[in-house]
């Protein structure tokens, strides 16, 4: 549907910068899985995928989206083990951050990002001069994904940010949000929550929350996804 869509924005007569890259996108969403090589194991019987041909275009394609998502999975878990393992102080929260909602999506990209910057700088300068804390300086390592969702209610964006950190003491949400609408101007919005593991699953439900897809293709019609693809 998503390549479909596409071709209907490419105007072979006006080059223009939507019609370019809506060609491009197309082109290789088109041959996005096409091409698959196995290899015949005869010795033990068996047969192994060794190398497939992808668009990577996880902005547009949900099958980019799910093999980048289960490859940023499969590395953090393993690192986040290993970290928990070496120090059992360690506590992992999730953190979400958001900005106001808006119906210009490259405008609030733009406005998340350039906050998540400053409170990321804010971060560096106390860890490496000892000045300016805030409370998401407690945050001994971690990552980050961004995610946007669409309202069609309100014909609005909302970007936001999820956080994986690892913290040795409790981050006080309430003097966080302060700092964040510092930043921001326009947001007070901050959760965090606590992550359980499971036996099961251990940290693996938490992780891929962060690490699931930036864009919820199942909730935004072609049109809107095609949006968030070129506008970022």
């Amino acid at each position: 549907m998503q390549e479909q869509y596409l071709w209907t924005q490419v105007d072979f007569k006006v080059g223009s910068e939507t019609s370019i890259k809506a060609l491009k996108a197309a082109t290789k969403l088109k041959g996005c899985g096409q091409f698959l090589l196995f290899r015949n194991y005869y010795t033990i019987d068996q047969i192994k995928l060794e190398k497939f041909h992808v668009c990577g275009q996880h902005l547009l394609c949900p099958m980019c989206a799910g093999i980048r998502a289960a490859r940023s999975m499969n590395r953090y878990i393993q690192r986040i083990e290993e970290i928990m393992r070496q120090n059992r102080k360690l506590k992992p929260v999730l953190i979400t951050l958001t900005v106001k909602n808006g119906e210009d999506l490259q405008e609030r990209f733009e406005h998340l990002t350039g906050s998540f910057k400053t409170l990321l700088q804010r971060y560096r300068d106390f860890k490496k001069k000892g000045r300016g804390f805030n409370q998401f300086c407690k945050i001994d390592g971690g990552f980050y994904t961004t995610e946007y969702t669409y309202n069609e209610t309100t014909q609005q964006w909302h970007p936001h940010i999820h956080i994986f950190a690892l913290v040795t003491d409790r981050i006080d949400q309430e003097e966080l949000a302060e700092t964040w609408h510092d930043i921001t101007l326009d947001s007070y919005i901050v959760d965090i929550r606590r992550v359980k593991k499971t036996k099961e699953h251990g940290y693996a439900k938490a992780v891929a929350e962060v690490c699931k897809y930036a864009l919820k293709f199942s909730d935004l019609s072609t049109e809107k996804t095609f949006q968030a693809f070129f506008d970022p």
